[in-house]
């Protein structure tokens, strides 16, 4: 393959790469926004949102350009396809975080503010697994994926959790039960980027090597 496509490559792992860190700032602020009932920070994630959708739309189209132009074979063309596949889920994990920002006004006008345990446990947790998701898909590393696949389990396991028990302080006390609903969109979007992080993992195990393990986790 020409120096030609090879720089146009490198220059596509680098929006790539720059998107991606955008997207774990989003994350990793809008879970900090909630925890801290941070007005202002959430504003600059769902401020933030626009960049990262123009950035998703340049990677679709140079990804695509590139296998118009050079009909790349083999390893190339897993890379190139993955790239389109994987850069619409880092834009809707970004466009989660903005829905679990858009709750933070909420929680900040509510005087019993005290955001539940495990709900602290699982924004880390998720902010964990997505730094593991960009760190393998930059590799690729298919063991790294694969781990990923494993934490995505304990992420449902809180987010039931959560569900759980603030339905429960719901039929407890009826006059939180805006704040108590609050908590459970929020673990729910969270479990939503956990689930685009475990869509990336399988995909970049099909990078690293050819094998297509969609529904085969513990293939």
């Amino acid at each position: 393959m020409s120096h030609h496509f090879e720089d146009l490559l490198e220059q596509l792992r680098e929006k790539v790469a720059r998107m991606t860190a955008a997207v774990q700032q989003e994350v990793e602020q809008a879970v900090e926004a909630v925890l801290t009932a941070d007005v202002k920070l959430a504003r600059a994630v769902i401020e933030g949102d626009r960049r990262i959708d123009e950035e998703e739309v340049q990677i679709e189209k140079a990804a695509i350009d590139l296998l118009a132009l050079f009909q790349p074979a083999a390893s190339d063309l897993r890379l190139i396809t993955t790239i389109i596949k994987v850069n619409g889920d880092f834009e809707r994990i970004a466009d989660c975080a903005v829905n679990v920002a858009q709750r933070v006004p909420n929680l900040a006008a509510n005087d019993k503010l005290h955001p539940p345990q495990d709900l602290r446990i699982m924004g880390n947790s998720v902010i964990a697994l997505l730094r593991e998701t960009i760190k393998a898909f930059n590799f690729p590393d298919a063991a790294l994926a694969q781990q990923v696949l494993k934490g995505d389990d304990v992420v449902d396991a809180l987010y039931h959790q959560i569900v759980h028990d603030m339905v429960h302080m719901m039929e407890a006390d009826s006059n939180q039960a805006g704040l108590d609903l609050s908590y459970i969109m929020i673990a729910k979007n969270l479990e939503r980027i956990a689930d685009h992080c475990t869509n990336i993992a399988e995909n970049v195990v099909y990078v690293a090597s050819g094998r297509i393990i969609r529904h085969m986790h513990t293939a």
